[in-house]
């Protein structure tokens, strides 16, 4: 294809977006793709700045679709990465490959879940884009997906078979880029971080999948959301015992998060120890309720924590029953037999009574609150 330095007429054509005199080279006797000094044609041009008229006429007069310029560029992923939904449309509905991948690996369907282009991401998945692609970083659609918290693409992504345990390069999957995004984004701006992390473990994401730091439970204790470290537990996540190094989970949650989800993590088979219980204690607030309410209006006051280290003092002392070991036992059975995946939908296919069913789904083990967090699909699941 021969470069033409400047740029053709038809490329200074398609770069004004004035289609009447794209007609009229093209109809004059030009069947050239020629490019430019950046090895851009017509199409290219037209692709980047959205003039529409413009890229079906040289769509229709046999334009390369699929030609790169010199920073490995499709016009597909020009008009992804400048937004250009109409002419995303046209280009792909006209046929151009939709899995050619670009600089650092990036193929269209990344450069449209980053750009939000929600009906985009549906053309390209109903035309054979490869929702498992990696760019450069390892890094899939999904993982896109998680850092702009669009939980419609999330969805689409995963109805066409994205992986929800995919490992980019840093070892982030796509539930930890999710909790990543959410800490650094602008106050308020990532506003569904619950929605999504709730897909990503009911569509049998690993419980446990760690970057060598955090794990998902970990993650979500840090960041004070009760709602999904109980999703994480009552899916069954294992409960293992800290390292000797490492700080101490149950002490993190007793600070952070709701009261309710210590109790449950012990019954789902944390052993708590003396130590744990106090330091808990060095935990619950010594300012009077009074000055609680006026400086941080809405919050516990202590009340909920002093009731959970009674419970927590008492349960250090009190073995767990042979009932409390053997469903322990039976949850991490579970938990492996299903690749630390949720176990909900397999515990009704244990050969069991209903109750004790409900028992290993830690169902009436905790306040009925706690019960609360499984949606009523999981409640359908138990019953």
């Amino acid at each position: 294809m021969p470069s033409v330095e400047g740029g053709s007429p038809l490329i200074e054509a398609a770069k004004l977006g004035r289609d009447e005199k794209v007609k009229e080279i093209i109809t004059s006797g030009y069947h050239g793709n020629e490019t430019d000094d950046g090895g851009k044609t017509a199409l290219h041009w037209a692709a980047e700045y959205g003039y529409l008229e413009v890229v079906c006429t040289l769509i229709a007069f046999q334009q390369d679709m699929n030609c790169m310029d010199h920073k490995q560029q499709t016009p597909l992923l020009l008009a992804c990465l400048h937004k250009r939904q109409e002419v995303c449309t046209v280009l792909i509905e006209s046929g151009c490959d939709v899995n050619i991948a670009g600089f650092n690996g990036m193929t269209p369907l990344h450069r449209a879940v980053h750009s939000n282009m929600e009906s985009v991401v549906d053309l390209l998945c109903e035309s054979g884009a490869d929702v498992n692609a990696r760019n450069a970083y390892l890094c899939t659609p999904l993982h896109e997906a998680m850092r702009t918290a669009n939980e419609n693409v999330v969805r689409r992504l995963i109805q066409y078979g994205a992986d929800v345990n995919a490992m980019s390069k840093n070892k982030m999957s796509p539930f930890l880029t999710a909790v990543f995004y959410f800490k650094i984004a602008q106050r308020n701006t990532y506003i569904c971080l619950e929605p999504i992390l709730e897909l990503l473990i009911k569509n049998h994401a690993q419980l446990g999948q760690s970057d060598g730091q955090w794990t998902p439970l970990s993650s979500t204790v840090n960041l004070e959301n009760s709602y999904i470290a109980m999703l994480l537990i009552l899916h069954g996540c294992k409960i293992v015992a800290p390292g000797k190094y490492s700080r101490s989970l149950l002490v993190e949650m007793f600070t952070r998060c709701d009261p309710h989800l210590v109790k449950l993590f012990v019954a789902a088979g944390y052993q708590v120890t003396q130590d744990e219980v106090e330091q808990c204690s060095k935990r619950v607030p010594t300012f009077s309720r009074s000055f609680l309410r006026l400086t941080f209006p809405g919050i516990d006051h202590g009340k909920g924590q002093l009731e959970t280290l009674q419970w927590l003092r008492e349960r250090v002392v009190r073995p767990f029953s042979l009932c409390e070991l053997s469903r322990t036992a039976i949850r991490h059975a579970l938990n492996d037999a299903g690749g630390d995946t949720t176990i909900l939908k397999r515990i009704p296919q244990l050969p069991l009574p209903v109750s004790i069913q409900q028992f290993i789904a830690l169902r009436g083990s905790v306040p009925q609150t706690e019960c609360l967090f499984i949606n009523s699909s999981d409640n359908e699941q138990l019953n």
